[in-house]
């Protein structure tokens, strides 16, 4: 007796993918709030500058002060790093759920990030490295490591991989789906390169298309990845 093959997701055209992250948005505009907290975390640590130069102000440039200061800002960039991919995997999570026709819930995204943090802070820091190192030696190994490893947080909120095996999931994704994923990452690339340079707004616009990138990334991954 032959046995029924299972029939995977049908691939949504690519101009809909777009359109459907657009969707998703709109219909969800909580997505944004886990891309306010490092904005937050960087306020809080522009304040907490501003009360360190009252301080050299008044008590001089002091040794302990020097080192209290030194000693926060290496905790200050360490935590701007976890919240940073804190909120992108809370944003993937909520998307996914969205994807599936479910509302993005806040809760349940910081919940399940949490679970996933330590792989997802340390394969996106080791993929990060890499792709530096790439930049360095040469300008054609970093690109080409950047749009390989461009999905890696896809691959451990999505797939629950980790270090190494994320990397290889990324870069096996971009490989089977090297046109889809060369426009999007370009797309996305050029929308982020563009929403800066417009005057007064830019910014603005800049953080509040955090989430609709995301949705670019994270959409195409779960229609193509096997």
């Amino acid at each position: 007796m032959e046995v029924a093959k299972t029939k995977s997701p049908k691939k949504r055209a690519l101009g809909k993918l777009f359109s459907r992250a657009f969707q998703i948005y709109r219909d969800n505009p909580i997505m944004i709030v886990p891309s306010l907290i490092p904005i937050a975390a960087l306020i809080l640590g522009m304040v907490i500058f501003a009360g360190y130069m009252g301080l050299v102000a008044v008590f001089g440039e002091e040794g302990f002060v020097a080192f209290f200061a030194l000693a926060g800002l290496f905790l200050f960039l360490i935590m701007m790093i976890v919240l940073f991919f804190l909120a992108e995997g809370m944003t993937i999570e909520m998307i996914r759920e969205a994807s599936i026709g479910n509302k993005a819930d806040l809760s349940r995204a910081w919940q399940a990030t949490l679970a996933k943090i330590e792989p997802l802070v340390l394969t996106s820091l080791l993929a990060g490295t890499i792709v530096a190192f790439g930049y360095v030696l040469f300008l054609i190994p970093g690109v080409i490591l950047s749009f390989a490893f461009y999905f890696v947080a896809q691959a451990v909120m999505i797939d629950g991989k980790s270090s190494i095996e994320a990397m290889k999931a990324s870069y096996r994704f971009v490989e089977a789906n090297l046109s889809d994923a060369l426009i999007i990452v370009l797309a996305s690339l050029a929308i982020g390169a563009v929403l800066p340079t417009i005057p007064f707004i830019g910014a603005l616009l800049s953080l509040l298309s955090l989430p609709y990138l995301y949705g670019l990334a994270t959409l195409l991954y779960l229609d193509h990845h096997l």
